[in-house]
């Protein structure tokens, strides 16, 4: 019959256990030593290719593709090395059982963050065929606004009222995105009423005088002035020019035309508003007028040979380099990408 405690001998077989790891441990030391040196020396290894990547398309004007590049090279040679420095440090373990596990352990992996590799992938797609880069001014959606990064699970947008939207990258991949700036020019137009007593010749030269002192409106393509619909009671006008393709264009050379365009019809005593409207206003409970006399008396009084009169020039109107709807730099180039007219079609 055995004479010690119960509490003896379970201290006796806690501490036998404790040897047991302890000469497990200083049998493996030098194992581990050298799995955590390997380890170390991949991690560099892993962070210098890491670095030569980003640095590489850095130079090639591709940063963002670049920096989800090299976290994916970084980060593939460090999943490496675990495997790697795990077969030394317990040999029992053999890679082909670990690549087993990690074929089950990535299918698993896989279905948990779906949604992050599905991001990860679009943006990466996103990044090569780069349909648009940081620095462009686009529309997805309800949102619109300046690209300021795209990264590897969304793209940044900041909108033109200085908000950021992060806006997942499978969501811009298969959406459609309207492009502002990827053209160096692009157009725009106002629409206006005015009524048939007024010359239409007349109009459309008072109106191209107020256009050529706008100094955002390009010269090549040429503003264009179209009679557009004929109306009931008037003439709706079509005004179409050119900018340089930012908003910050669009949103000086707007306000000046209209300015400019109001000022000149000022200066020569032209309303463009509904003569009908004007009637009723002036007088709610008058019947329309039926007949030529009281027709005539409705009427601006125009002459069809009236000479024009320059408006004043519309005034200066600038956008600070701080406001979210100014130019911003192109750090992407679009060169050999879908944004290049030159580049070779499929």
């Amino acid at each position: 019959m055995d004479d010690q405690d119960p509490f003896t001998n379970g201290f006796t077989l806690a501490l036998s256990t404790v040897n047991g790891w302890s000469e497990s441990f200083y049998e493996r030391l030098p194992n581990m030593i050298v799995g955590v040196i390997i380890l170390f020396l991949i991690g560099l290894l892993a962070y210098g290719i890491g670095r030569i990547i980003q640095g590489y398309f850095t130079k090639k004007d591709r940063t963002d593709l670049g920096r989800i590049l090299a976290d994916f090279s970084f980060w593939g040679m460090m999943v490496f090395g675990v495997l790697l420095a795990l077969t030394i440090i317990i040999p029992s373990i053999k890679p082909a059982d670990m690549l087993a596990s990690l074929g089950i352990g990535s299918l698993a992996f896989g279905f948990a963050f779906k949604d992050i590799l599905q991001n990860w992938l679009a943006g990466l797609l996103i990044l090569l065929r780069m349909p648009f880069r940081r620095g462009d001014q686009i529309k997805i959606e309800d949102a619109e606004g300046t690209v300021m990064r795209i990264e590897p699970r969304a793209t940044i947008v900041r909108t033109y009222d200085g908000r950021d939207i992060v806006i997942p990258n499978t969501r811009v991949y298969t959406s459609m995105v309207q492009i502002n700036t990827s053209q160096e020019v692009r157009r725009v137009e106002i629409n206006f009423t005015v009524g048939y007593a007024y010359d239409v010749r007349q109009m459309t030269e008072i109106i191209e005088n107020s256009l050529a002192q706008v100094d955002e409106i390009l010269k090549d393509p040429a503003p264009q002035i179209i009679c557009w619909e004929l109306g009931s009671t008037s003439l709706e006008m079509k005004v179409r020019w050119w900018i340089n393709s930012e908003r910050s264009e669009e949103i000086i050379s707007r306000s000046r035309a209209v300015q400019a365009i109001k000022e000149a019809f000022d200066a020569n005593d032209i309303d463009p508003t509904d003569p009908q409207l004007i009637y009723y206003q002036n007088a709610p409970h008058a019947e329309p007028y039926s007949d030529g006399e009281n027709q005539d008396n409705q009427k601006p009084n125009t002459q069809k040979n009236k000479t024009v009169v320059a408006g004043p020039p519309p005034p200066e109107f600038k956008i600070s380099k701080n406001d979210p709807e100014a130019d911003a730099p192109k750090i992407d180039s679009k060169e050999r990408t879908m944004l290049d007219d030159s580049a070779p079609q499929n």
